[in-house]
Parts: C-alpha cells; sequence; structure tokens
C-alpha cells in the first residue's frame, strides 16, 4: 500500500518545446492524417508534453508505487487553448489522492501545464488502479 502521507507530492518537468516536426511525429503514429490549415496538437498529444512529470512519480522511490502491478484506469484532458508549434511548456504533476478499495489501490494524479508566459494551456487527471499482489 502506497502510504498517503504522500498525497500532495509534486513533480516539475523541465520546459518543453513543442515543434511542428514534434506534432506531425506524433500524429502519424497515433494515424492522424488531417491536414486542415494551422497546424494544432491532437488532444492526446499532452502525453508527449506531460509525460516526464508521470515517469517523475513512477520512479521516485520515496513514493514507491507498485508499477509492476499498475493500470492506466482513466485520463481527461481539459485545455485552456490550442497548443501549438513554438509553445513552451511546463508541467506540474501532482499526487491528489490514494484510497484502497478491497484488493486494488487508487491512485489519483493531476496535471496542469502552463506556456512560456506562465499562462495556463491545459490540465489533466489520471486514475493509476493498482492491484495488491
Amino acid at each position: 500500500m502506497t502510504d498517503p502521507r504522500w498525497v500532495g507530492r509534486s513533480y516539475e518537468t523541465a520546459p518543453f518545446e513543442v515543434t511542428e516536426r514534434s506534432i506531425r511525429d506524433y500524429m502519424a503514429a497515433v494515424g492522424d492524417t488531417r491536414d486542415d490549415g494551422e497546424l494544432v496538437a491532437p488532444p492526446t498529444y499532452a502525453m508527449v508534453f506531460g509525460f516526464d512529470a508521470y515517469w517523475q512519480l513512477w520512479t521516485d522511490q520515496e513514493v514507491a508505487l507498485d508499477t509492476a502491478h499498475l493500470v492506466h484506469g482513466e485520463q481527461r484532458f481539459n485545455f485552456h487553448r490550442p497548443v501549438v508549434p513554438g509553445d513552451r511548456l511546463r508541467t506540474t504533476g501532482r499526487i491528489t489522492a490514494i484510497n484502497p478499495r478491497g484488493d486494488l489501490e487508487l491512485v489519483s494524479f493531476e496535471l496542469a501545464s502552463r506556456d512560456q508566459h506562465d499562462e495556463p494551456v491545459s490540465d489533466a487527471t489520471a486514475l493509476f488502479i493498482i492491484r495488491k499482489p
């Protein structure tokens, strides 16, 4: 069981520079072939610029999530504006809840991404379900 004292722990990413190439590579990887004018990142591209916050949580030796038994159960994104080439985004992730449910543990993680002007770009929530061995 993950110690609930870690609720509130946060992780910050280095600035991530959004490039046209990065967006197009991501679109190609997920089969998004649209080309409708101005290049805007698809919503799930938020995983690209926010991934390091997840990685910091999953590899945090003190929190010690049992990632061998972790399933990514839910993900939601909320955008304040589109993500476009030239953005420099910094993401902060925070553990918001650790709840036992029978032989499962539910860990909630929220992310907030801001641009180079410190303006909000997107928010996300994720639910990790960890099965007790």
